[in-house]
Formats: C-alpha cells, sequence, structure tokens
C-alpha cells in the first residue's frame, strides 16, 4: 500500500525539515518505531508530506516548501499542522497519511477534507526516534484515510506496546482493560453531545452538520444520545498547552544561535515566552496536568463517548494563519481548536469523520472521543457510523 508520512516524523534516509529553516537538510538517521513497522507490513512510502514550522500551527505553510491547500477548494486550507497529510488523501494520491496529532493535527485536518482521522490514546502507537516533543505527551501518531476500515488497518499495524517506549506498555493495558470493560457494559451506548464550550463562538453550519451526526447514532446506530457538559475547562486547557509547547520551542532553538533570522516571525513571541520560564513556571503546569488526568474517570461515569465537532470553523483563506472571526466574533490563532486540544491534554483517543452535509458542500468534520484505551470502541462506532451514512464516494471536483 502506498502512503505518505508527515514530515515531522523521521524515515530513515529522508529529508525530516519539520518545515523547518533550522531543519532544511536534515536527514533522518533512522525510522521512528511507527515507520519501521508500517515498512515490515508492506507499505511503499511514497514521499513526506509539508507541515507547518515545528508542526504548530493551525494551517500549512512554511519557508521551506510554501504553502498547503485544500483538495475541495484550493483557495483555502487544509488547516494543519497535517494539512499536507490530508491534502494527500483527500486528492487521492495515496490511499493513508501517517501524521501526528498534538493539538487537534489529525482531527481538525481530516474535518476540513472530509477523511477519517484517528488520534490514538497516548502511548497506544510507541514511539522513540525523532524530534523531541513540544508540549510533553500531547502529540501522538495516528493514520488518516478515507474510510474507517483503511484507518483500522493502519491502526493494527501501528499500535502495540515496544520495550524502548515504556509509555506504549500502559498504553496497552489500558486497552486490554477497555475491552474488558466493554465485554461486560450493557445497555445502549451513552453519547454526550457537546456543541459549545466556554462561550467560545462556533460556526452555525458546523453546529448543525454536528447535530446532524448526533441523530444518526441515535437513529441508526441505536445509541443513547443526550446533551452534554463539556468536559474541559476552556481557558485552562489553552494555558497549558501554550506554556508547554512555549517551553518546548525554546529547547528546540537552544542549540541554534541564528535561530531568530531563520525561524518563522509568528513563532518568535512563544519561543521568547519559553525562554523567560523558569522551573517555578513549569512545575505547576505539569503537576496541574496529572490532576486532570487523574480525574478522567469521572468525566466517563454518565457518558461513554462524547460526539463534539471537530472544529469551531470551516476552511478559510490557505495563505492565511487562522481564521479572523468565527461566527461573526473575532478569535485567536487557537479558536479553531476550540473542541480538540483537551483530547491531548488528557491523553484521550479521538477519531474524526465526516459529518452529513448537502451535496456539493465543503466537508465539515466531528469527533468522537473516547476513555483512556478505548481506541477499539471508537473505530467499532464510527465503522457503524459509517455503514449507515457512507461517503467513500464522495471526492474533491479536481481540475
Amino acid at each position: 500500500m502506498p502512503l505518505t508520512v508527515k514530515d515531522n516524523l523521521y524515515v530513515g534516509g529522508l529529508r525530516a525539515t519539520w518545515g523547518s529553516l533550522l531543519f532544511e537538510n536534515h536527514i533522518a538517521p533512522r525510522d521512528d518505531i511507527a515507520v519501521e513497522r508500517i515498512r515490515a507490513a508492506g507499505a511503499v512510502i511514497v514521499g513526506k508530506t509539508n507541515t507547518p514550522e515545528f508542526a504548530i500551527s493551525a494551517h500549512t505553510d512554511n519557508r521551506v516548501f510554501g504553502v498547503s491547500r485544500n483538495p475541495w477548494d484550493t483557495a483555502l486550507t487544509p488547516g494543519g499542522s497535517s494539512g499536507g497529510a490530508v491534502a494527500s488523501v483527500a486528492a487521492g494520491m495515496t490511499p493513508l497519511a501517517i501524521a501526528t496529532d498534538a493539538g487537534g493535527s489529525i482531527r481538525r485536518p481530516s474535518g476540513y477534507a472530509g477523511l477519517v482521522g484517528l488520534r490514538p490514546s497516548t502511548g497506544r502507537v510507541a514511539r522513540c526516534y525523532g524530534f523531541a516533543p513540544l508540549a510533553l505527551d500531547f502529540q501522538a501518531i495516528g493514520p488518516i484515510a478515507r474510510t474507517v476500515a483503511d484507518a483500522r488497518l493502519a491502526f493494527a499495524i501501528l499500535a502495540g506496546a515496544d520495550p524502548r517506549d515504556r509509555l506504549s506498555f500502559a498504553a496497552a493495558a489500558a486497552a486490554d482493560a477497555a475491552a474488558r470493560r466493554q465485554a461486560g457494559r450493557s445497555g445502549p451506548l451513552r453519547i454526550g453531545l457537546v456543541t459549545g464550550a466556554g462561550g467560545a463562538p462556533v460556526e452555525p453550519a458546523i453546529i448543525a452538520a454536528t447535530e446532524a451526526a448526533a441523530a444518526a447514532f441515535a437513529d441508526d446506530a441505536g445509541c443513547a444520545v443526550a446533551p452534554a457538559a463539556p468536559p474541559y475547562d476552556v481557558e485552562e486547557i489553552a494555558g497549558l498547552f501554550g506554556g508547554l509547547s512555549a517551553a518546548g520551542l525554546a529547547r528546540v532553538v537552544a542549540g541554534h544561535p541564528d535561530w531568530r533570522e531563520r525561524v518563522d516571525p509568528a513563532v518568535i513571541p512563544a519561543i521568547e515566552t519559553g525562554l523567560a520560564m523558569s522551573a517555578a513556571d513549569y512545575v505547576p503546569m505539569i503537576d496541574r496536568l496529572g490532576a486532570l488526568r487523574t480525574a478522567v474517570p469521572d468525566l466517563f461515569e454518565t457518558v461513554d463517548v462524547y460526539l463534539l465537532p471537530a472544529s469551531a470553523a470551516s476552511p478559510w483563506p490557505a495563505a492565511t494563519r487562522f481564521p479572523a472571526t468565527i461566527a461573526g466574533k473575532p478569535v485567536g490563532p487557537r479558536g479553531a481548536a476550540l473542541f480538540s486540544t483537551f483530547v491531548n491534554a488528557l491523553g484521550l483517543p479521538g477519531i474524526a469523520l465526516p459529518a452529513p452535509v448537502d451535496n456539493g458542500a465543503l466537508p465539515i468534520g466531528f469527533q468522537l472521543v473516547g476513555n483512556y484505551g478505548d481506541d477499539a470502541l471508537l473505530l467499532d462506532l464510527a465503522a457503524r457510523y459509517e455503514a449507515a451514512r457512507p461517503w467513500r464516494d464522495r471526492w474533491p471536483a479536481l481540475g
């Protein structure tokens, strides 16, 4: 099977630029574990896919390779940071892409391109070799595909424990526990529908499409769907992601004395924040993150799976970093990420799927989010939805 690999992952012998002039000529010395596994299964890696610098932007553009565009409308962005990955699959270049998701970077672009994008539970896909993480373990490796079956096939190859990544053993144990939990469950699956969080703006068309997807689960999949409160505090999650990634960016540039001349000027303020950060600033973020993760089981006492929009915004012009407004209200760089980053902070699995839309309309994605280890449950539920509301024949009108 031909596939692509995002340019922040190591494929031995190929460039790994991370979308940055700092690494423009960097050659990966070896495969990361996920790449090892997919190669061993017979996949043919046909190329790397574009990512914004350091894979930290909501759109995909950089000074190494330029802008990536959405095959559904090339004036628009495919999102970020896996914009090149979804473009390769949506345009029919490959049936599969391997990418990363640290704050929604698989799920939001997949939603913009009418694809399936899986962000596995943290540690479920082992990793070891590659660029240093920016925000602790927020980033996970996962597949992007046209169908749930293809995503499941890739995930079966990618997932599993490896002694080079101790976290992968904990994730494998959580998956086993989740399987036992689901085997003992009775009654319909409980889905909590979330269409807003923290009073932040969401495009009305996205809310309507998400509600249509929720209705499909109730009508066609026999699920018990009910409105639910968002299982996170928007400002808190944004603060944790911003602080931890700023520290990570500071680490990246530490060995490059000329970094100010070579990185995207828009990233410099975050780097400066990280360079000025003290241990007294950093350690409390780790403590708070640990407390949030400890409380995860409470979030699933009355809900088995959360159903939310993949993004608060539809795609915007390709060369623009983020939408200036959502639903007529001004937003900042993370406005579109309203529903995505909490998944990474809590280490949960999330899968983006195409919502029902009118023929000829741009795709709108929604996501299912499960408890830690519930990756298989999400894939099963996604397959049931796809069987009832198939989309595999919906292609962008290229040319």
